[in-house]
């Protein structure tokens, strides 16, 4: 496809039309804005100053004269006719002035806008032309953007077809690394499956019985511990509910103490009834007694003792007169008492309803204070909750800027690193072009040179399987080195431990130069001695010999593992590393100074096994150099760092190693094994050296001239010192690379970490107003909560609860002194009634003893009646009293017996306590002895837990790995899937390739001035640069109309210029005819004259200005920059400025 590159376009410049401009001597009349004040008197024109060109201004010159000259004639009038005749002038100068001025205004109306339509009509053919050329160039620069566009997709397409392309080699190349990883998912499900089985024979090993006993023993304990907590827990439960019966207990003992308080007052009151029902009754029974005596005597006629019976009747008289008034006084203090009692009774009561109301306060009070603290706390926490979520957030979005800034920094030393790496990736690999260069050159110089020399083919073409029968043959040899040469030959020719695969990748040509088994590759091998001697040195390690059987083990599984990626798992005798990649080895021989594969198998692994060592100690780092006990107790660290624990082995003696690739294959590997028999040392590493390198130069040597000898030395000598050149560049174009790719790793990581964290640090900025917003909420709903006014009403009422709690206590009390000295009242009102009563009954017994000692039997028998009767009443009374003594007795009998009872349950209530107590300690004490027994059955269970515990890692090992194949499975299948679609988008890319090809034609062969012409490319699908040209068509189109309507108003402009100008000379006219009547009047008036100077100076005060501003303004509108001298006029306050140039030359106009 040719090049395609436009020519570059500039826009043109503005196109002006100036025809007839240079022809036209027009100059537009200005007229600046109109000043409110009186008209001026033609002195004023006089005092106008002159013009920026030296002309002084003037109206019209012969006016003046001809007014002085009229006046001079008018002499031989009166001053009264002069003076009416000037008045009548200057109002007609006036009137025809106003009518001119008129005129002027009109006239230079019509003249502004006849300017605007020309400026309007030149400005739209300006404007045209301007489109025009725009237009045109926007076609143009439309089909080179168009044009541009469709090769930039063109390219793009054949590009996206490369990388279509590129990406199906990736995707076949994926195809085989997803079969291979599938084939190592399976072989390290293998091994996982062999070490699950490892894993579960050791444990079984153990011996199941015993394992099973301590499994239980543990369950059993647990189990144990599970039951003496859950009785701890019951414990604990009972303790709580004896506590609470206790409780109880101790209340309804206070209950049945005060029942029997009251109970005893009540016995109290109705013993001190019953002492005074029994005096009553004895003394009736005694008055009996005596009356019944009295009328026995009287009857009988036994005698009386008058005087002892008179004598008997004063001193009863006497104490019955002192038992009334200690009556009297006991009656007094029981009624004071009683009143006491009732006052004290009103008192408590109403201080009680005061208490109650009062608690009844703080009850509601409480609550409202609770509820209102309750939403308080609330609003407190969500407060000081989003208040914490406010100030994390801000931590966060500061954190997450923190964050972003550093990643955005690191972002940008990460691709100054990358653009480092990538100078450095081309550095390297020119210098590594050129040692290839040079390795390839003498090689060729080599080849050339022993295609002159008589070489010994023979030799060259047994390749390894010559050199050992070399060995079997010599003389030289021991015996031992002879028979491990014959097993060696044995194997090498697949007569003795014959593989399934060896006819399929050993190849028999050992002439090959790549093959394994050839001289080329034995002397290439070589070049890994010394560095695997010196690691193993700088480890403490004792050096390797050589194995002729190890060295040729390691060239069978050498073209095994060029074949199939892995371990043939074949041949060598302890461990076997494997490597990529072929060739002499040309790196260092020292820890700082190794190449590749060193640097792989034992710096990077290494590397690993020292960091486990930090993390498990001496217990691993203690058997660094036993591979194998690593291989059996940490599996996966040895399968992580198995190459550098088989360099390093105590227990390696002899090694045999070998390069290049198998039959049917390119890819090169580099195989070591490793053997731990020293029946297999059968040469130092400097001996075998000599060996093989004596027996590759003698069959290369066998013929050729001493010249020819020297110099074949001379380039292997340099061909050598070049190949370690190469692996030195080799190294170092493959380690620049890994750098470019870690460093363009690490950029994309960079932008990926920069970009999320930017997203992050958005989210937390959102975050940080959302907590904001939510905080600012939180603080608002606490601050509409008035908790204080309702402690404070709390507070108060607490404080009038106590107050009324202590009149309700101090009432009380005074209730319960005024009870205890009214029943001591009464007692002692009931004992001096008593004693009234008795002294009564003895007065009344002596009186009637007298009476009856004098009156006749029938008095003293109606007497004895009586006296029977009121015994008999008294009885009643008495059993009454009785009665009610008995039922406070049985009431307090039935207090006692229920504060016995009560006391007796809380004696019970108590030892309950004391036993739940008890009953909880022992089940907290078999709980530790549980957990005892629970740590010794652990402890017992321990060394099984390690075996179980190996066969639990195992069994998810395993997993993992089955669940690896099926996802190496699933990978296999998704990298055919991308191979299928690849070739899909290779097929559509081929579409959309050939359609944009096919547009770029269409572009390339449109015809741009016949395109302009027509306004259309004339095809359909260029819908674009169709439109451009169609634009530039109407353009031009257009152009006609619009310079015709410029020429007519051009016409009329001119036309309206030539009004304006005879309008204003006719107002000039007027002016200078207004100002000679003004004169004339002037002359007639006196008292005007003041006026008059007054408008003269304020006009030569503003002329200046006037003439000022007519100047800044004069021909800015007109496009013609000819010097045209223009005049300006002062005219009753209108300033006007006139071209001076001839009318008649605006008919001139040429277009």
């Amino acid at each position: 496809m040719a090049n395609y590159s436009p020519q570059h376009f500039e826009p043109r410049a503005k196109a002006v039309n100036v025809k007839g401009v240079a022809n036209r001597a027009v100059a537009t009349v200005l007229t600046a804005g109109l000043i409110a004040q009186p008209l001026m008197s033609p002195l004023a024109a006089i005092a106008a100053p002159s013009t920026d060109n030296g002309d002084s201004v003037q109206g019209g010159g012969s006016s003046v004269e001809n007014t002085v000259a009229a006046g001079n004639q008018a002499v031989v009038k009166t001053a009264a006719q002069l003076a009416e005749e000037s008045a009548k002038q200057l109002k007609d100068a006036q009137a025809a002035y106003d009518a001119a001025q008129k005129k002027a205004d009109a006239a230079g109306q019509s003249q502004k806008q006849a300017q605007q339509q020309k400026d309007q009509a030149s400005q739209a053919v300006s404007d045209n032309e301007i489109e025009q050329n725009a237009a045109e160039v926007a076609a143009l620069q439309e089909k080179i953007d168009e044009l541009k566009a469709a090769v930039e997709k063109t390219e793009q397409q054949q590009k996206k077809l490369g990388d279509l392309n590129d990406q199906l080699e990736q995707a076949n190349k994926s195809v085989e690394d997803k079969t291979q990883a599938l084939k190592d998912a399976k072989a390290k499900q293998d091994e996982a499956k062999k070490a699950l089985d490892d894993a579960q024979a050791k444990l079984e090993a153990m011996g199941m019985d015993e394992y099973e006993a301590a499994k239980k023993a543990v369950e059993d304990a647990q189990a144990k511990l599970d039951d003496a907590n859950k009785a701890v827990t019951a414990a604990q439960a009972n303790l709580d509910q004896a506590k609470a019966a206790e409780a109880s207990a101790q209340q309804e003992k206070k209950d049945t103490e005060a029942a029997l308080t009251s109970a005893q007052a009540k016995k109290q009151e109705t013993a001190a009834a019953l002492a005074a029902a029994t005096t009553a009754r004895d003394n009736a029974q005694q008055k009996f007694n005596q009356a019944q005596a009295a009328l026995d005597a009287a009857v009988s006629g036994t005698g009386v003792d008058l005087s002892a019976l008179e004598a008997a009747k004063i001193a009863a008289a006497g104490e019955l007169k002192t038992a009334q008034t200690e009556l009297n006084a006991a009656t007094d203090a029981d009624a004071t008492a009683q009143a006491n009692l009732q006052a004290a009774q009103t008192a408590a009561t109403a201080a009680q309803e005061k208490a109650n109301a009062a608690n009844a306060a703080v009850a509601s009070a409480q609550s409202a204070y609770d509820a209102a603290n309750k939403e308080y706390k609330d609003a407190a926490s969500k407060r000081d909750a989003a208040k914490a979520a406010y100030e994390k957030a801000q931590q966060t979005e500061a954190d997450k800027k923190t964050a972003y800034d550093k990643l955005v920094e690191v972002r940008k030393q990460k691709r100054s690193e990358w653009e480092a790496a990538c100078a450095a990736s081309n550095a390297a690999e020119k210098a590594y072009d050129a040692a290839n260069a040079q390795v390839e050159a003498l090689e060729q110089q080599i080849a050339d040179l022993k295609s002159n020399m008589t070489v010994d083919q023979e030799v060259i073409s047994q390749g390894m399987f010559g050199f050992m029968n070399y060995i079997i043959g010599g003389s030289q040899f021991t015996a031992t080195q002879k028979s491990n040469a014959s097993t060696a030959a044995s194997m090498l020719m697949g007569t003795t431990d014959k593989q399934s695969w060896y006819d399929s990748y050993v190849d028999q040509d050992m002439s090959r130069y790549t093959n394994p088994l050839s001289l080329e590759q034995m002397r290439n091998a070589l070049t890994y001695l010394d560095t695997q001697n010196n690691l193993r040195k700088a480890n403490g390690q004792s050096e390797l010999s050589v194995s002729l059987r190890m060295t040729a083990a390691a060239a069978l599984n050498t073209s095994y593992s060029s074949n199939i990626w892995g371990h043939s798992n074949c041949y060598f005798d302890q461990g076997e590393n494997l490597a990529g990649g072929g060739g002499a080895y040309t790196g260092g021989e020292t820890e700082d100074t190794l190449g590749w594969p060193y640097t792989g198998l034992y710096t990077q692994e290494k590397e690993a096994f020292d960091k486990y060592v930090a993390q498990y100690g001496d217990e691993l780092g203690s058997h660094r150099y036993d591979s194998y006990y690593i291989y059996q107790h940490y599996n996966s660290i040895y399968h992580e760092c198995g190459h550098y624990l088989n360099i390093i082995d105590a227990g390696a003696k002899a090694i045999g190693i070998a390069t290049g690739s198998g039959k049917n294959t390119d890819s090169e590997v580099t195989v070591f094994d490793y053997s731990g028999s020293t029946g297999q040392k059968d040469f130092t590493v400097s001996e075998f050296k000599k060996l093989v390198n004596d027996y590759i130069d003698s069959a290369y040597n066998a013929g050729g001239t001493q010249a020819q000898k020297a110099q074949l030395k001379e380039l292997q000598s340099k061909l050598a010192e070049a190949q370690k050149t190469l692996g030195t560049a080799d190294t170092a174009y493959l380690a620049a690379l890994n750098n470019q790719k870690d460093a363009q790793d690490a950029y994309t990581a960079a932008d990926t970490n920069a970009n999320t964290a930017k997203g992050e640090y958005e989210k937390a900025k959102s975050g940080t107003a959302a907590a904001k917003t939510a905080y600012d909420a939180a603080k608002d709903a606490l601050g509409g909560i008035d908790i204080e006014s309702l402690k404070q009403n709390l507070d108060a009422a607490k404080g009038e609860a106590a107050t009324a709690q202590a009149a309700l206590d101090k009432a009380n009390a005074t209730l319960a002194d005024s009870k205890t000295k009214a029943a001591e009242a009464a007692a002692h009102k009931a004992k001096a009634r008593s004693a009234r009563d008795a002294a009564k009954a003895k007065s009344e017994q002596a009186n009637e003893a007298y009476g009856n000692a004098t009156a006749s039997v029938k008095d003293l028998a109606a007497k004895r009646d009586a006296a029977q009767a009121d015994l008999a009443n008294k009885q009643g009374s008495l059993g009454e009293a009785k009665k009610a003594d008995d039922a406070a007795q049985a009431g307090v009998d039935k207090a006692q017996a229920a504060d016995v009872q009560a006391a007796t349950a809380l004696s019970d209530a108590k030892q309950a306590v004391a036993a739940k107590t008890q009953a909880l300690s022992d089940a907290q004490a078999k709980v530790k002895a549980a957990e005892g027994e629970l740590a010794g059955a652990n402890k017992a269970f321990e060394r099984f837990a390690g075996a179980q515990k190996a066969v639990d890692d195992a069994k998810t090992a395993y997993d993992a790995a089955v669940a690896s194949v099926a996802d190496a499975q699933k990978q296999l299948e998704a990298a055919n899937e991308a191979v299928v679609d690849a070739n899909l988008d290779i097929v559509k890319a081929k579409a959309e390739l050939a359609n944009d090809e096919a547009l770029k034609a269409d572009l390339e062969a449109v015809d741009h001035k016949a395109s302009l012409a027509a306004g259309t490319t004339g095809n359909e699908k260029l819908v674009k640069l169709n439109a451009a040209y169609a634009r530039y068509k109407a353009a031009v189109d257009a152009a006609a109309g619009l310079k015709a309507a410029l020429s007519d108003t051009d016409a009329k402009l001119s036309d309206a210029n030539d009004a304006y100008a005879a309008a204003l000379a006719e107002l000039g006219d007027a002016k200078d005819a207004l100002a000679a009547a003004q004169a004339e009047y002037d002359k007639y008036h006196p008292k005007a004259e003041p006026q008059a100077k007054d408008q003269v100076a304020q006009a030569a005060a503003k002329a200046p200005v006037a003439k000022k501003k007519a100047t800044s303004a004069a021909l800015a509108q007109t496009g013609d920059n000819s010097a045209l001298a223009g005049e300006v006029f002062v005219i009753g306050g209108i300033t006007l400025v006139a071209a001076g140039v001839t009318l008649s030359d605006r008919r001139r106009k040429q277009m």
